[in-house]
């Protein structure tokens, strides 16, 4: 492999660069390679999910991207990018960071955490929430003031079984914030790209910062959207309701019924809820609130 990289705690070897990921100097066998080549042919299976668009099964996957590319994954060790003639590499990468990863993940008996983290004193503090509840934008404002990223929206359980603990890799050294986001949050707007031609979306690198160890969380906050009430609320949670909540963040969920991972699942989202202490914050339907969720967050620490 001509590039060697470190993603999602996987060595990675690609025939593409990928400036998003942390690159690597090491001479043995990568977890997962990138190549380009043809896509194979998915066998159709009984308990296999298949479609125009996507063909899933406990050992293989395919997404088909239009006007991009296509993507097989096997058994968690081989990525192959069918690229469309047209296709801009931008557009490429982040759907191959995304998806193809997520499956190879899953298929290496792993479930990836749709979640930012920050650092604090060693630790880390999960933010998790479905799409737009706020995650982005509160991750920008906690940097803003002071803290340090340690994953943009995806982070990697590993269970220890000498400690009985989940500890948690980073995706790979990249942010991914809206226009709206870094205006709001007051970054003067120095990303480094957008992360795809046609998105006000932008990527802002943080390699010399970037962390490859798995840390301990301390703290989960779940970000809530609620019309009900007119000022942000914080609360603690825990139980059933909490290990619903967690489960309902597994990143690409949709792939964990095709990978046997009942046992897996269980232990990872019980393992996390009993390590952390847990609140769900939840803010108004409308209305910008963003510094007082951050406000609370920081209050939780402190």
């Amino acid at each position: 492999m001509e590039f060697r990289y470190w993603a999602y705690g996987l060595k990675v070897g690609s025939q593409i660069p990928f400036p998003e990921l942390f690159p690597i100097e090491e001479d043995g066998p990568m977890d997962l390679e990138i190549v380009l080549g043809d896509i194979p042919l998915i066998e159709k299976t009984a308990t296999g999910f298949h479609s125009a668009d996507y063909d899933i099964t406990p050992d293989a996957y395919r997404i088909t991207i239009k006007d991009v590319a296509s993507y097989h994954v096997s058994k968690g060790k081989r990525i192959i990018i069918k690229a469309e003639p047209n296709a801009d590499l931008d557009s490429i990468r982040l759907f191959c960071l995304s998806n193809a990863f997520a499956a190879a993940l899953h298929q290496r008996k792993t479930i990836p955490l749709h979640c930012s983290a920050i650092l604090d004193k060693g630790e880390l503090v999960l933010v998790f929430g479905a799409s737009g509840a706020g995650k982005s934008t509160t991750l920008a404002l906690l940097l803003q003031k002071g803290y340090k990223a340690f994953s943009d929206d995806v982070c990697v359980p590993v269970f220890d079984v000498a400690t009985n603990e989940i500890s948690l890799f980073s995706s790979y050294p990249m942010m991914k914030f809206w226009k709206e986001t870094l205006d709001l949050a007051g970054y003067s707007l120095k990303a480094d790209r957008k992360i795809r031609p046609d998105m006000e979306k932008y990527g802002m690198y943080y390699h010399d910062d970037f962390m490859t160890a798995s840390i301990k969380p301390k703290l989960i906050v779940i970000l809530e959207k609620d019309d009900k009430i007119d000022t942000p609320i914080i609360e603690p949670i825990s139980g059933i309701k909490l290990f619903q909540l967690l489960e309902a963040n597994a990143y690409r969920g949709e792939y964990l019924g095709f990978s046997d991972l009942k046992r897996e699942h269980f232990t990872v989202f019980t393992k996390l809820a009993n390590q952390s202490r847990c609140f769900v914050l939840k803010r108004p339907e409308s209305g910008n609130f963003v510094q007082e969720v951050a406000e609370k967050i920081i209050n939780l620490l402190n």
